[in-house]
């Protein structure tokens, strides 16, 4: 389905962006927590040192993430989507100089979880790699990719509704998969539209629903799941009006600010969470390593005569 889009290029957008000071309402960085390691306990000597103690000693060694961590963790990272995702990529492209030049997009107007899956046509929707339409399994195969970031949704709910979605996303990582099996998949959330709008299956509470679904299917499926809509919306959950472009789900460049605010919020959520996990389980082989205690000397076989 076609979906018209507003661009928000003009001069009069631009000083409005470079004069605002609205901060970004509703935001809720992500942050990771260690997991409570349990209370088994390892004695050494007359000292005894609980698995959960170890755990807390653990993450209190786990130092800060270092903003040069961050940025790798989005190295060989393709974000693949529709129109508001080719948005992101020309907002990424004028920021080269920063972390955002690391990333590759696979995006395309109208594009759908349900183009993805059709065959590559003359007329069909589909992104283009290296010169060419091609399907997004083979491009990711192609540019080596780690991490594939998708957004869809605004073209599939009006076509195979939310449970159609979300099988179809699974459909489409199963094909990514079978040429990158290394891969690892991060669904991002739908964008919510402002107060009133709807376009048949395209309204907020809708959107809500869709969003809770894809966060489910994340996990069952142990993929990642990153929330860009709830930073841009307000109290009740509608799109801010300052970060619409149309009143629809398009967005103007201050969204993508925050955008990227949530994606180094994210990545330093999953880098830290990554971090306490070698830390404690450093911990235990240590705690269990000090329990067995030093070997004893080796017991004469026999006695002399």
């Amino acid at each position: 389905m076609k979906r018209s889009m507003i661009r928000t290029g003009c001069a009069v957008c631009a000083l409005l962006l470079m004069i605002s000071s609205q901060p970004a309402a509703a935001y809720a960085a992500l942050a990771g927590t260690a997991e409570n390691a349990g209370t088994e306990t390892a004695v050494t000597g007359t000292k005894e040192t609980t698995a959960s103690e170890s755990a807390q000693g653990a993450s209190e060694a786990v130092p800060e993430i270092a903003p040069e961590e961050i940025d790798a963790f989005f190295d060989d990272s393709v974000f693949v989507g529709d129109s508001v995702m080719e948005d992101f990529r020309n907002y990424a492209m004028v920021r080269r100089d920063t972390w955002l030049g690391r990333l590759k997009f696979l995006a395309a107007v109208s594009f759908s979880t349900y183009s993805a899956l059709r065959p590559v046509t003359a007329k069909s929707i589909h992104p283009v790699y290296a010169g060419e339409k091609r399907l997004v399994e083979d491009s990711i195969a192609m540019m080596g990719a780690k991490k594939v970031f998708m957004l869809f949704g605004p073209n599939d709910i009006n076509i195979t509704g939310i449970d159609g979605t979300a099988a179809n996303y699974v459909k489409l990582a199963e094909r990514i998969r079978a040429q990158s099996p290394d891969v690892e998949f991060y669904i991002m959330s739908m964008p919510y539209t402002v107060k009133g709008h709807r376009d048949y299956n395209l309204y907020n509470d809708n959107i809500r629903k869709y969003n809770e679904t894809m966060k489910n299917l994340t996990i069952e499926q142990g993929w990642g799941f990153v929330d860009i809509a709830t930073p841009l919306a307000d109290e009740n959950g509608d799109l801010i009006e300052f970060y619409s472009s149309d009143r629809d789900i398009h967005l103007r460049r201050a969204a993508y600010d925050v955008w990227s605010q949530t994606l180094r919020d994210y990545a330093k959520s999953e880098l830290t969470k990554a971090a306490e996990k070698a830390a404690a389980e450093e911990a235990a082989a240590e705690a269990a390593k000090k329990a067995a205690g030093p070997a004893g000397p080796v017991a004469a076989s026999g006695a002399s005569d």
